[in-house]
């Protein structure tokens, strides 16, 4: 019950932490999408683009308009559109979670420790991983494929570990005699690689593929 108890606490916690904002600035984005078209046309030949040329004008119509369609969209769809975008705050919980139960279950298979605390660690990292995992299809829209190889990678390994996580975590909630044994160690330690692969995988999507290059 204790167990149980810290779980809900800490998942409520999770919750309370969302982001509020639910828009980006809509005077940035008209800036950006201004600034984005000038460099286009600008890399086509030495031209020279006044704020109020055509193609500045056309990139502002352009991004009023996705803003309106944006804001005529249901109720429903904006809240799953918003949901998708606390998916890079959510992943932060298995990321830690799991590689601290690791390190401190190899701690205490050696020098004995406080199981209890490790077991609620797993469990809390196996919810966490689930609900980055379902706001990651949000985020990234219900494909089944997708034509960028590093989101189709990230998408379906992040699926996985969600999978997994919650394996571990209802294996160590309805017996913790397990997680002491060699196979928890094994398993912690697979989850911790494939996460520190979806790390560098989520990173390639934002920063581009070379952005951990010495």
């Amino acid at each position: 019950m204790v167990l149980i108890r810290l779980l809900l606490v800490l998942l409520l916690t999770l919750g309370s932490f969302a982001p509020a904002e639910a828009h980006k600035d809509h005077q940035k984005k008209l800036a950006e999408a201004a600034a984005k078209k000038a460099a286009e046309a600008q890399a086509k030949g030495p031209v020279v683009i006044h704020p109020m040329s055509p193609a500045v004008h056309e990139a502002v119509k352009d991004e009023v308009a996705a803003l309106e369609a944006e804001a005529a969209k249901p109720w429903h769809l904006r809240l799953l559109d918003w949901l998708g975008r606390t998916h890079p705050f959510l992943v932060h919980f298995p990321l830690a979670l799991f590689p601290v139960a690791l390190v401190a279950l190899m701690l205490a298979r050696r020098r004995g420790g406080a199981v209890d605390t490790i077991r609620a660690l797993i469990i809390v990292g196996g919810a966490a991983s689930v609900g980055a995992a379902v706001l990651g299809w949000f985020n990234a829209g219900l494909a089944v494929a997708d034509k960028d190889p590093l989101l189709l990678w990230h998408r379906w390994l992040g699926t996985a570990l969600g999978l997994i996580g919650a394996g571990i975590a209802f294996w160590a909630w309805r017996r913790a005699s397990v997680v002491e044994s060699r196979l928890m160690v094994g398993l912690l330690g697979g989850v911790t690689i494939a996460l520190l692969v979806q790390g560098w995988l989520g990173g390639a999507l934002i920063h581009g593929i070379d952005h951990l290059n010495w």
